[in-house]
């Protein structure tokens, strides 16, 4: 590790702390702080090391010509000329001057890039798909033809040129959907399988083995999903008898198949979760066992780990089990189905349609429950992507989301918490899920922008779910409602993984886990493990202990990195869908709502969610930038344009490389 990224976020450090942080030996430490005392970057006073005032530890930001390092208390302005050979995101070691200097990069944020040939005559150029200041070369480019997109590996970085090696060929630009390929190579999430996952999984045994498992004969199991699903995680059943709900909750038991340290375990690890994009799935798991061994099919015999509880008329659980099991789907229903039966349709089943009305009961009851204790009910429109067969973006509709997907919703987070107690109570090792008090400061900052949109703000000396939840219900008739659930989300902390249970903010639980996805969602299927292990066969248990205490945190880290880069993958595939379907539509004009103000213009989005920026610099009038209320004043007319504000845009430019979309605003 180099010694000097642990002085990112603070400037001093005692010798034990920098070996807790480092993880090196007392030697190793010992060598590489003296080293940086004899470079006059470090200073040692009596048993504490400090980075010298002049320096600072950072990650860049760059732009064309110039570029940021992001410190806490203000950020650094760097010239072009004095940035050496680092890149966008990189961790730099700068030092303070009249002008600022980057002395040494830290780290990479990036070893690989997607790059696209261009044959000029006789010779090669790469184009970075994501702009980069220096010139990428090959180390040899005797192989190319011209038009192919490349992931190049970055290799040696000099002043004024980077070089590389090609590490895979994606495709051609010519290649249909080659744009959302190398978006996925971009972000660096992996697409392929390694062979030995594929032979594992070939090999696996289909045949159900019954011993050791209670067989479910007697239930009516269901699953409800999306129209399209396949990697068939949960199935239900539910009776109501004597004043009390007996719910089985059956969670397919991919643990059963997928063995620690085996090729697809390695594979579904380094995944960490599956990534759904606009036109396409890149499973966790290989499809052989994401869509069929571990689905829970209809009229299969699959393997589960099954919940089977009884809870009282309050929605309290009295009394429950943990089984493998053997279960057989009776019927899958989708969404569209049991919102359709909501609304009047029959679902020509009677002792089906009690089933799910009894369900509605009891998830009303678990809903309004979680409520009560301050879970933050947050709204968003979601938009579904209506594609042809080349994948293209025709329409964009709202997702509707209805009383299944609540349903579902009440019976999972009922699940995952009972195991994150159970295990917690009994102190063995659980990958939680957990969700912290939001920034103080970042509140009070949000706090002043709802009152520009006369919202009555609490006034708390201690903020809690609860102060969140009554902003909510004030907003409940606002007309701007979604976009003030938008700012909160905005405001809140990104839910991870942690070996150590810090609770769960937003929804106000204080035991939380991920159990009810492990198709999906590596933790899911760690936690499987763990409860196999600990409280269906629990032997060897301090060895088991040892075990999980000991790989539970890097995976939780690395489940956490995992599900972000998801994340902001899917983002980066619908803006450049819906940039494509938009590259038509220029010279339309929309109505829309202001969503973000900086110093450099608004950000808008129209009716259909679809967002792009207004940049100031396209404006004829100035405007002045207020801090305090994150809002624009036009200084000849005095109109102010904050967040929420209703504006008529027309759309202008689209650049689809850069997943970008330009509106003006009209008067």
């Amino acid at each position: 590790m180099q010694i000097l990224l642990a002085f990112k976020d603070q400037k001093n450090y005692s010798f034990e702390e920098l070996l807790t942080i480092t993880n090196l030996t007392a030697n190793e430490l010992d060598e590489k702080l003296s080293a940086e005392v004899k470079r006059k970057r470090l200073t040692k006073q009596e048993n504490n090391y400090i980075l010298k005032a002049q320096y600072q530890v950072g990650k860049l930001d760059l732009k064309e010509g110039f570029g940021f390092l992001l410190v806490e208390g203000g950020d650094l302005y760097l010239e072009d000329k004095d940035l050496k050979n680092a890149l966008d995101g990189d961790l730099v070691l700068v030092r303070r001057g009249l002008t600022n200097k980057v002395i040494e990069v830290l780290k990479r944020a990036s070893h690989s890039i997607v790059c696209t040939v261009k044959k000029v005559k006789s010779r090669f150029y790469l184009i970075p798909k994501k702009p980069l200041r220096l010139p990428v070369e090959l180390s040899d480019d005797k192989s190319l033809i011209g038009g192919e997109v490349l992931l190049v590996r970055l290799t040696h970085y000099y002043d004024k040129v980077i070089r590389g090696e090609i590490e895979k060929l994606i495709g051609f630009q010519t290649d249909p959907d080659i744009d959302v390929l190398a978006l996925v190579y971009e972000f660096g999430f992996p697409y392929e399988f390694s062979k030995e996952a594929l032979i594992e999984v070939e090999a696996l045994n289909k045949t159900i083995d019954y011993a050791k498992r209670l067989v479910i004969k007697d239930e009516y199991i269901v699953t409800i999903d999306g129209e399209d699903a396949k990697d068939l995680d949960d199935a239900i059943s539910l009776k109501k008898l004597d004043d009390h709900y007996y719910l089985s909750v059956h969670i397919a038991d991919v643990s059963s198949y997928v063995k620690e340290n085996s090729a697809i375990d390695k594979a579904a690890l380094k995944r960490a979760t599956s990534a759904y994009l606009a036109d396409r799935v890149i499973p966790m798991l290989p499809r052989k066992l994401s869509n069929d061994l571990c689905s829970l099919s209809e009229k299969e015999e699959k393997y589960a780990l099954s919940v089977l509880l009884k809870i009282d008329l309050a929605g309290n659980i009295v009394d429950y089990q943990i089984k493998e099991t053997v279960i057989n789907v009776k019927r899958r229903l989708t969404y569209n189905e049991v919102n359709a039966f909501f609304k009047g349709k029959s679902l020509t089943d009677k002792s089906l349609e009690k089933m799910l009305s009894e369900m509605r009961e009891l998830s009303e009851i678990l809903k309004n429950k979680r409520s009560k204790r301050g879970m933050l009910e947050f709204e968003s429109i979601e938009y579904q992507y209506i594609l042809n067969e080349n994948n293209d973006i025709i329409d964009i509709v709202v997702r509707q989301t209805g009383i299944g997907e609540e349903i579902i919703e009440s019976l999972m987070i009922l699940t995952n918490e009972l195991i994150s107690e159970h295990l917690s109570y009994l102190n063995i090792p659980c990958i939680y899920r957990i969700h912290e008090k939001p920034n103080r400061e970042k509140l009070i900052d949000l706090f002043a922008q709802l009152e520009q949109l006369d919202i009555k703000v609490p006034r708390h000396k201690r903020f809690t779910a609860k102060t969140l939840q009554t902003i909510i219900n004030a907003a409940a008739n606002h007309p701007q409602k979604l976009v003030i659930h938008e700012m909160l989300l905005q405001a809140m902390n990104k839910a991870k993984y942690a070996r150590i249970n810090l609770e769960h903010f937003g929804l106000a639980s204080k035991f939380y886990s991920h159990f009810t996805a492990p198709i999906r969602r590596y933790p899911d299927l760690l936690l499987h493990r763990i409860v196999k292990d600990f409280l269906i066969d629990p032997t060897n248990l301090e060895k088991k202990v040892n075990h999980y205490e000991n790989i539970i945190e890097e995976i939780a880290i690395h489940s956490s990195l995992m599900e972000k880069k998801a994340d902001d993958l899917e983002r980066e595939v619908d803006k450049l869908k819906i940039a494509q379907f938009m590259e038509k539509k220029i010279g339309e004009v929309f109505k829309a709502a202001v969503v973000k103000i900086m110093k450099t213009g608004m950000f808008v989005k129209t009716e259909k969610g679809i967002e792009g920026m207004i940049p100031l610099r396209i404006l004829n009038d100035y405007y002045h930038y207020d801090e305090k209320t994150k809002s624009l004043i036009n200084e000849r007319t005095k109109e102010v344009f904050a967040i929420g504000k209703t504006v008529t845009v027309k759309l202008i430019d689209v650049k689809i490389d850069l997943r970008q979309l330009t509106f003006q605003l009209l008067n």
